[in-house]
């Protein structure tokens, strides 16, 4: 069983790990801040021993888990959460090629994309141009994104499980996530 941390760390008052999601903030005791941290960059194991600290950090909606392995167990994490570029990047990554490709459509597209959507763009080689981006591109990004087969619920993540770009895509979002580029929701 893989898991990933989910929400945006809050800065420490009285030592005590504050993370933030979804308009709440939750306090959370050592054992439970120790795994959230763990897993705050990349997927982590869960310690079989740890497993019903990281089931309540999943019932808060502090982390996403799998009982997948390799590459599927990684999109399946991944697929699981909104994926949003931190305010301030805490490291720095490579613009070049797909990171870069990528970063611009997690920073300026007008919604927040899932990895299957993004897994689209780039199985279909859609660049982020100035008239699918912000506010005024939503709805041609949209409807780039989604079809009449895709459009009803987890159609698009089952599709994009089998995509040739999924492991691609998957890496160059880890590489951000590992740089403190992203946080997930």
């Amino acid at each position: 069983m893989m898991y990933l941390s989910k929400g945006l760390s809050v800065p420490e008052k009285d030592g005590t790990v504050r993370v933030s999601h979804c308009g709440r903030i939750f306090a959370l005791g050592p054992e439970m801040a120790a795994l959230w941290e763990s897993a705050r960059l990349a997927p982590q194991p869960v310690p079989p021993q740890k497993a019903r600290f990281v089931e309540r950090l999943e019932q808060s909606g502090l982390a996403v888990t799998t009982q997948e392995e390799g590459g599927l167990a990684l999109y399946r994490l991944l697929s699981g959460s909104i994926i949003c570029p931190q305010a301030e990047p805490e490291g720095q990554f490579s613009e070049a090629g797909g990171d870069g490709r990528i970063w611009r459509w997690i920073q300026h597209a007008g919604l927040r994309l899932t990895a299957s959507e993004l897994i689209r763009l780039e199985e279909q080689g859609t660049d982020p141009t100035p008239n699918l981006l912000g506010e005024e591109g939503r709805q041609l990004l949209t409807e780039k994104l989604y079809s009449a087969r895709t459009i009803r619920e987890g159609a698009l993540e089952q599709e994009m499980e089998h995509s040739p770009a999924r492991d691609g895509l998957v890496a160059v979002l880890l590489r951000l996530l590992h740089a403190g580029c992203l946080f997930l929701v």
